[in-house]
């Protein structure tokens, strides 16, 4: 089992040495030799004229499994003449604005992904996952039988038929449709007709070893207890080889810390690895080794282990034991040093998100940058902190939350982060699961992870903020914690009171909504905003809850702000409010070139943007010319436009901004006019800042697709 998975991921990142077009570039050509239609249309027209069903390949260009499949599997002659013989052969790129509706109709959510249509466009059969040669092609025949369609053989299940043969070739189509819990009905179904003798049989392995797959499955033991008659009908090799998948499944979350080392269990399971003949030299021996170094820390032999024992091994699997060298707890110095130059060591030759993911792990250990964590206790930490004259940041987590995780690994260990919380906090991070920490999670009411607080020097709380946020969003709530007036506490305490002045309330609702402690509190928001006079409303306070919560151009406090701009732009001043709408509105045409908000929405906000007396060298005000452009389909007139307004904006952020959205107004523009937005996109490249550079970059990228 493991060395057939191994095999067919080695496919997939082999196929990355050719393919057509495409977000990977140069890398991933395939001479493609399969003859195309690119429309629906056109496909449903020629399937009635030639009498043939339609072979629908679900392309989607992110996916290496499809490039995968064009390199092994479409790039071969004898099979492409095939295809063209028995089907009217359709291509498109399900993620496109043009392939979007087809993916929804036909529920296309994985990739690869293959449908046979007939010529009325119902589904005759369905394909998920990349598969090789012959054994694809074998696939493709069924679907040419009526009796062998997935119509056709539910039909025939309806009709009553049982036999095993059938059981077993229904099964087998469902698994390979991906309707995995109809398949487990009819394999559950199959083996109630077989004999137990008869399960060992080579024609019935592909599904019994599914319903083996985990060492606790009933037949799992059967398989153990009867290997000799199993080894007999499908070889030992096979045998071994599911053997060790279970066994595998088993053992890896423990060499990722994502389960609890336990060494009797450990023991255990080796006895019984021992019991069912696996040779010594089973990889099963080197994962149980690995668990077992982790777990008693001993860190010197886990690291010989890693280095010398799992050459060869997936990268995926290595690389997932690897990174989590660093969740370790409490390492020395000395083995935090030793898995820092093991981590080093391994990233030699390394390239792209492989070689991006060992650095990080590195630099999370090193902490050279970000945000520096105390190893003290709660007490410790807050008598450093009054000697410090800092405040306390607390992060709350587990070492089972994910979010938790993401801060760790993406947000704190950031320089500019680290830079500000080093300067002004004392750090310390907590899991409220252990030692300490479970009275902590009593003491503060923390019911949810990560919860982060902002403490003073006696422990008491002035800010909570709840979940895993982006760098800057983080760093904006915590400024925010530190300049409120009232703490926590105070500020729910007051509300409690019945304090309903503008200032508090306005301070309620966003340390609310910081800390995760009210439902539906958007709702209360624009219910309250709505009940305040004019002049409250365009306050400085009340601004607050505009900034925060109104973002949706449906409702009608949004509408206020934007129809009364002047209002606010004097309380506020031009530059915050404009760029609140900005907020607002550009997301959202976004969305319409995406295909994902509608014509008629998209107008409702042109119309606000249009009656609120904005500059000329507006964003929106550009945006919404170059949109119109856009649905007329005048490419040559949007890149004019592109050349003389855009460029000629002082503002460096509107100029980036409109330009990164090129390549979704060039979607099904012609190959020249994307050429030409190309030639602009280099030069603009050349003038960037330092900052815009890799966007430029991207934009670049993307419209040589």
């Amino acid at each position: 089992m493991m060395k057939k998975i191994v095999l067919f991921v080695s496919m997939l990142f082999i196929a990355l040495g050719a393919s057509a077009q495409s977000m990977y570039g140069d890398a991933v050509k395939a001479d493609v030799k399969m003859k195309y239609v690119y429309s629906l249309e056109e496909a449903l027209k020629k399937a009635k004229e030639e009498k043939k069903p339609i072979f629908f390949n679900c392309f989607a260009d992110w996916a290496v499994p499809c490039h995968a499949m064009n390199k092994v599997v479409f790039s071969d002659q004898k099979f492409a003449d095939w295809m063209d013989k028995h089907f009217v052969n359709f291509f498109i790129d399900v993620t496109t604005k043009e392939g979007r509706p087809l993916a929804d109709k036909y529920n296309i959510r994985f990739q690869a992904h293959y449908l046979v249509l007939d010529s009325d466009g119902e589904i005759l059969y369905r394909i998920v996952g990349g598969y090789k040669l012959p054994e694809f092609q074998t696939l493709l025949v069924r679907s040419l039988n009526p009796k062998t369609t997935l119509p056709g053989m539910n039909k025939r299940y309806e009709n009553g038929e049982r036999n095993v043969k059938f059981l077993r070739d229904y099964a087998k189509m469902l698994k390979v449709a991906d309707e995995p819990d109809k398949a487990d009905q009819i394999v559950d179904e199959f083996f109630t007709r077989l004999k137990k003798s008869e399960w060992c049989k080579a024609e019935n392995w592909d599904l019994f070893w599914r319903k083996a797959y985990n060492l606790n499955d009933e037949m799992f033991r059967f398989m153990v207890n009867h290997k000799g008659d199993f080894v007999k009908h499908n070889g030992l090799e096979k045998i071994n080889q599911s053997i060790t998948g279970a066994y595998f499944r088993e053992l890896y979350p423990y060499t990722c810390g994502k389960e609890v080392y336990d060494g009797t269990k450990l023991l255990n399971l080796y006895l019984d690895m021992q019991k069912n003949g696996l040779p010594d030299t089973n990889m099963v021996y080197t994962v149980y080794d690995i668990v077992k170094y982790r777990g008693e820390k001993n860190v010197d032999k886990l690291l010989d282990i890693l280095e010398h024992k799992t050459i060869g091994w997936d990268e995926r699997i290595i690389g997932g034991i690897d990174l989590a060298l660093i969740d370790l707890p409490d390492l020395s110095t000395t083995d935090e040093a030793n898995v820092i130059a093991y981590l080093k060591k391994k990233m030699t030759g390394m390239k792209g998100n492989t070689l991006k993911a060992y650095q990080d792990a590195v630099n999370k250990v090193e902490n050279t940058d970000g945000m520096k964590f105390e190893n003290l206790t709660f007490d410790e930490v807050l008598k450093k902190a009054k000697k410090e004259g800092k405040l306390v940041f607390m992060d709350c987590y587990t070492t089972w939350c994910g979010p938790c995780k993401m801060m760790s690994n993406q947000v704190f260990p950031l320089k500019f982060v680290g830079d500000f919380m080093n300067a002004h906090f004392v750090n310390v991070k907590i899991d409220m699961e252990k030692g300490e920490g479970v009275e902590l999670a009593k003491k503060y009411e923390i019911k949810a992870f990560p919860t982060m607080f902002l403490l003073n020097a006696d422990g008491e709380p002035l800010y909570k903020i709840l979940g895993a946020q982006d760098p800057r969003t983080f760093l904006a709530k915590v400024k925010r914690g530190m300049e409120l007036e009232n703490g926590y506490f105070k500020v729910k305490q007051k509300y409690a009171e019945g304090d309903r002045s503008l200032a508090l309330v306005a301070d309620y609702f966003i340390v609310m909504q910081d800390a995760g402690d009210v439902k539906n509190l958007d709702n209360e928001v624009i219910s309250y905003l709505s009940s305040l006079n004019e002049t409250d409303k365009c306050s400085k306070s009340a601004w607050k809850l505009y900034d925060n919560f109104v973002n949706n151009i449906t409702n009608p406090e949004f509408k206020y702000l934007v129809n009364n701009r002047a209002k606010f732009v004097q309380s506020i001043g031009d530059a915050e409010v404009n760029t609140k709408i900005e907020k607002v509105i550009f997301p959202l045409a976004i969305e319409y070139l995406k295909g994902s908000v509608s014509k008629e929405n998209m107008n409702q906000a042109w119309n606000l943007v249009n009656t609120a007396k904005f500059s000329p060298d507006y964003s929106l005000v550009l945006l919404d010319k170059i949109i119109t452009m856009y649905d007329k389909k005048e490419y040559g007139k949007m890149l004019d436009f592109y050349e003389k307004e855009v460029t000629s904006n002082p503002d460096a952020k509107v100029r980036l901004n409109l330009d990164v959205i090129l390549h979704r107004l060039l979607e099904s523009a012609p190959s020249t006019e994307k050429n030409r937005a190309r030639v602009y996109a280099q030069k603009q490249l050349e003038n960037a800042t330092e900052s815009a550079k890799n966007s430029y970059k991207a934009l670049i990228e993307a419209l040589a697709e």
